[in-house]
């Protein structure tokens, strides 16, 4: 499958600005997500997005794929720390694929990963409460459940 890259917006997080995200150009400005982003949030692999300006990577959700995303923060004093960021993902990464989900992507205190919705909230939850208890200091989070700007639930799963 051929694949190139999109740039999406990243707001309602510390970081701001486009983040690249591997894609499958659908044609019409269309893009279907093949990995889950770094920092923009709202989005999970498998998600269809339209580009709605080129420049800035503002979006609009056409579909969604069915996928959670989580991003797991280690500690503060671990958060430029690629060798503890390879460590951690690779003690949480194989519960993750025991949920059917996958690695999607790391950076030097930041790990994604992607969960199908079907694992259920209740799973995902459990996993990375037990994760987040064990790696002190350590935050997790829920990238494309909650509304960046109100916290609602999205609802998009039911």
């Amino acid at each position: 499958m051929a694949h190139n890259h999109v740039k999406v917006a990243v707001e309602g997080s510390a970081t701001s600005g486009v983040e690249s995200v591997p894609a499958q150009s659908l044609g019409d400005s269309n893009w279907l997500l093949l990995r889950s982003p770094l920092y923009a949030l709202q989005l999970a692999a498998g998600d269809t997005i339209r580009i709605t300006n080129q420049e800035a990577g503002t979006f609009e959700i056409v579909a969604r794929g069915g996928n959670v995303a989580i991003q797991f923060y280690l500690s503060e004093d671990e958060s430029d720390d690629a060798q503890a960021t390879a460590n951690v993902a690779w003690k949480v990464t194989p519960q993750v694929v025991g949920l059917g989900g996958r690695l999607d992507g790391q950076t030097a205190g930041l790990i994604v990963y992607t969960i199908p919705i079907t694992a259920g909230f209740p799973a995902i939850e459990k996993l990375f409460e037990m994760a987040a208890n064990e790696l002190s200091g350590s935050q997790w989070q829920y990238s494309n459940v909650y509304d960046v700007r109100t916290g609602e639930p999205l609802r998009w799963w039911e």
